[in-house]
């Protein structure tokens, strides 16, 4: 199992989703299904880039930085 940041790029900005999956196609469908429950309505999707991957072990993290 691994971990994975995910950047994702829609007509509502840019997100950033972490999922756990067993390979990378299962990690891009659960990408889709976080966001479509996130929002009332499914915004439309440009890209979503893998951006890290991480084998999911105790205490494995991402550090995700903000704007000031």
């Amino acid at each position: 199992m691994y971990l994975y940041r995910m950047e994702v790029l829609s007509d509502q900005g840019k997100l950033v989703v972490i999922t756990a999956a067993e390979d990378e196609e299962k990690a891009f469908h659960a990408v889709d299904e976080h966001v479509e429950r996130h929002f009332l309505a499914m915004p439309e999707i440009r890209e979503v880039t893998l951006l890290e991957k991480k084998r999911l072990t105790p205490g494995v993290a991402y550090v995700i930085e903000t704007g000031l």
